[in-house]
């Protein structure tokens, strides 16, 4: 754990630069003062623990994705060696009656559920009992939406509404191809309980669903001037439900459901008996880390948050945030210095500071091991993978950063680790907020501003 000490060096010297050591930031920057965007900024060398540049980084701001810092950090701290189980079990063969057991996998798929089913089948079990399986999803009456989530971004694949047993992220893929006098659609993998509704009209595609009314109706509307497909992706209103028809169709391939399913979901089941048939898939942590911070996955963060919380149930999220919080306390912050609402940053309530995500950086790089390792693993590489693969690339920060993006309307940020051409290891975070139109001007002065840093 870094020490009070440490965590003090990094306080004290935020608002101290070295002006010998100034790259050019000073100059880049300085159009913005007094401008309406507001532009944060801060480094700190990670080796002597000095400041290189420092602007506005007590700023309170939106960190968008770079949320998933203080998430996967404290995840990191934690349990970097922790295993995500989800658990098949039958109460007998060769006939029971199946459970899901959902542990909270945001990355399990349509074939790894398949898989378990295929494995409950080699160890004997042919048929299910009275068509009958039980899902069980720990989150079920809990919130579905996390606090100051925007309504109107539903049905987007990135806000999935939350559950411990989430198949393909709690989405589908609405795959649309032209036919004769109009439109044709299919849902992908299986319609499960949604309805498609397909309509031509002379306006552009246009794939949605119903938010507070009408959530398992799919409207298709538009037309393709060539044969397509196109494929959509979206949330499905209830993922434990939708798993739920995922299973069934898998059982049903295997010959071991006969007729409509009996499905229930519950929040809580007993375990299955030590004898009963199982099959169950393990995701290591430090794979759901890593996919949650290079693909910017808003699922898994706030999974990985509820995880944190201890055991999966309707107040996880509430204990997760306490442990942030109590973890921005220690390196030097409180409860003025901070809010959070959620673990992966899409909520609009979410405010932090420059300074504690360097801070938060700083910790990580003085605790080393095993824990610094998984967490700087699952970093976008500046031109090389993830939400970086397009940027910085033929810059000298090509392949140097690994960092942290992260994006909402108004909002571009970048937070991670730059080793410049020198050898110097540093932690940095430019946050850029309130801006008007497109964010390509944004992260255009963030990747100059790491370039600069990488030429040290």
């Amino acid at each position: 754990m870094l020490r009070t000490a440490a965590a003090s060096s990094v306080l004290l010297l935020a608002g101290c630069t070295t002006f010998a050591d100034r790259p050019g930031l000073d100059a880049l920057l300085r159009p913005h003062d007094d401008h309406a965007v507001a532009v944060a900024a801060l480094v700190v060398d990670l080796d002597s623990g000095a400041t290189v540049f420092a602007r506005e980084a007590k700023r309170l701001l939106r960190p968008a994705s770079t949320m998933k810092l203080l998430t996967t950090a404290a995840v990191c701290r934690h349990d970097p060696d922790g295993v995500i189980t989800t658990t098949l079990a039958a109460d007998g063969a060769p006939e029971g009656a199946v459970t899901l057991f959902g542990g909270g996998d945001a990355f399990l798929s349509t074939a790894e559920l398949r898989e378990l089913v295929r494995e409950l089948r080699r160890q004997g079990v042919s048929q299910v009992r009275g068509n009958r399986i039980t899902v069980v999803d720990a989150l079920r009456g809990a919130e579905r939406l996390g606090e100051g989530w925007m309504w109107d971004d539903e049905p987007s694949d990135f806000m999935p509404p939350l559950s411990a047993v989430p198949v393909d992220g709690g989405c589908v893929t609405v795959e649309v191809t032209k036919a004769a006098g109009g439109l044709q659609a299919k849902v992908l993998p299986v319609p499960g309980p949604l309805l498609l509704d397909v309509a031509a009209d002379a306006g552009p595609l246009r794939v949605t669903r119903g938010v507070f009314a009408d959530v398992d109706r799919i409207l298709v509307r538009g037309h393709l001037d060539d044969g397509g497909p196109v494929r959509r992706r979206l949330s499905v209103s209830d993922p434990a439900r939708y798993t739920a028809a995922l299973l069934a169709a898998a059982l049903r391939d295997e010959g071991m459901l006969d007729g409509e399913a009996n499905v229930t979901i519950v929040a809580t089941a007993p375990p299955p008996a030590t004898e009963a048939p199982r099959a169950t898939s393990s995701r290591p942590v430090a794979d759901a880390v890593r996919r949650t911070n290079k693909e910017s996955d808003n699922l898994g963060a706030e999974l990985l948050l509820r995880r944190l919380g201890g055991e999966l149930d309707a107040g996880a999220a509430a204990r997760g945030l306490a442990v942030l919080r109590e973890r921005a306390n220690t390196l030097g912050g409180g409860t003025t210095t901070l809010r959070l609402a959620d673990g992966s940053g899409v909520s609009h309530y979410d405010l932090v500071s420059a300074e504690l995500l360097v801070r938060d950086l700083v910790d990580m790089h003085r605790r080393g091991g095993r824990a610094l390792a998984v967490f700087v693993d699952s970093l976008p590489v500046a031109g090389r993978d993830g939400t970086l693969a397009k940027r910085m690339v033929g810059t000298v920060a090509e392949g140097r950063v690994r960092a942290k993006t992260g994006t909402l309307s108004g909002v571009s940020n970048l937070a991670g680790y730059v080793t410049t051409a020198s050898g110097r290891r540093l932690a940095f975070v430019i946050l850029v907020q309130n801006f008007v139109g497109p964010a390509a001007e944004w992260r255009a002065l963030q990747d100059t501003f790491c370039a600069r840093l990488a030429a040290l």
